[in-house]
């Protein structure tokens, strides 16, 4: 459930308070909202400015009139708000409880509207398409390179842009926080799969851990490399996932499915150097009841499982752009000053470009890159 926080502070005591002690209890503060991130209960917040900066608004004889200040005078005033996930009110007042803020006043703690977000949140999904639909999406040109300053000049703007990046990572944690309670699927149908030891269900592919994430791999017919080699793009996301003992040390295991042959998969998994567990779904329906098979050929896409006991939940798939959260190289090279290099991108005029995908190659395929010089 969702809760709003609300911190009530009096402000007289404000000018009373060191300044050191303004420092520590705002570090003390952020600190534990950093404690609620990682539990994934801290949804949000925003602090206010004193409440002497504030309007109100009155309907009044059939009007609005604006006034200065506050809605209600008050010893203690609205001083910030958070947004809380928990499992019920008992567990969002043990966790405020804990919050430092409350050595500086009240907090209220209210349940969200459910119903009524809901309503607010489809017109935010309904206005965002409609506004993807309207969006000029054409590269707009800088002037060359970016300018030369110094180095003052660029840690100022480092830190300007470390603002931005900060909240997006404050969004990224807030949708992993909604994620975690998405409702889940139980799987009612027992899958087969072949591998390397003969033929095996879902639930081994848990290696007896209770999570399991399958990549469904592409490689099948109609799919480039085929029937030798798999899909380009879904081997360079492979090629980016790492070692599994780290995933393996918080109870998740890591396998790919595809549709192609056991041998075909074997050969090339040699070919490529990979150590993952890989299995063949070929002649059962698992490709085309997760959605990686239909009529208009194969797409790749990853699922995550959940198991308890015997039961086995579908609990999240993403396809498409969402599996690039899985590609360092794409990180990288959204941080590297010519980014990826494809047409799509916002980048300064004269910087090398190319159409997307087409310079994807498997690892033992690329050649080695030419210099571009650059526009001035």
């Amino acid at each position: 459930m969702k809760f709003i926080c609300m911190g009530f502070i009096d402000e007289s005591k404000l000018p009373l308070l060191a300044e050191e002690d303004g420092q520590r209890m705002m570090e003390e503060c952020l600190a534990y909202d950093d404690e609620l991130r990682r539990g994934g209960h801290f949804l949000g917040g925003e602090a206010l400015q004193a409440a002497q900066n504030a309007v109100t608004l009155r309907l009044k004889n059939g009007s609005v009139e604006v006034t200065d200040g506050p809605y209600i005078e008050s010893k203690e005033m609205l001083g910030g708000i958070l947004l809380l996930e928990a499992r019920d009110l008992n567990h969002a007042i043990s966790l405020m409880t804990q919050h430092p803020g409350v050595k500086m006043g009240p907090f209220e703690i209210r349940p969200a509207d459910e119903e009524v977000n809901a309503l607010i949140a489809a017109r935010d999904a309904a206005m965002a398409n409609a506004s993807h639909d309207q969006c000029d999406y054409s590269v707009k040109p800088c002037k060359g390179k970016p300018s030369v300053v110094t180095r003052k000049e660029w840690q100022s703007a480092i830190d300007r842009l470390r603002v931005k990046e900060k909240a997006a990572t404050r969004a990224q944690d807030t949708l992993a926080a909604e994620r975690r309670r998405l409702p889940m699927v139980k799987i009612e149908k027992e899958y087969t799969f072949e591998g390397p030891s003969g033929m095996v269900k879902l639930i081994d592919l848990f290696e007896g851990r209770q999570q399991l994430a399958v990549y469904h791999f592409m490689f099948a017919e109609n799919v480039c490399g085929w029937p030798t080699a798999g899909c380009v793009g879904c081997s360079t996301l492979v090629d980016n996932l790492g070692h599994s003992a780290h995933i393996n040390a918080r109870g998740l295991s890591i396998a790919l499915v595809s549709l192609g042959p056991l041998a075909n998969l074997e050969a090339y998994k040699k070919r490529m150097g990979w150590t993952l567990p890989w299995y063949s779904s070929a002649g059962t329906t698992f490709n085309e009841e997760f959605g990686v098979t239909t009529p208009e050929g194969e797409s790749h896409g990853l699922s995550m499982f959940l198991r308890d006991g015997n039961d086995i939940y579908q609990t999240y798939f993403s396809g498409q752009r969402g599996c690039e959260a899985f590609m360092t190289s794409f990180a990288l090279l959204d941080r590297a000053p010519l980014g990826r290099q494809e047409t799509w991108e916002d980048s300064p005029e004269g910087w090398p470009q190319s159409d997307p995908y087409v310079w994807w190659r498997r690892h033992d395929e690329y050649e080695s890159p030419t210099l571009t010089s650059l526009q001035k």
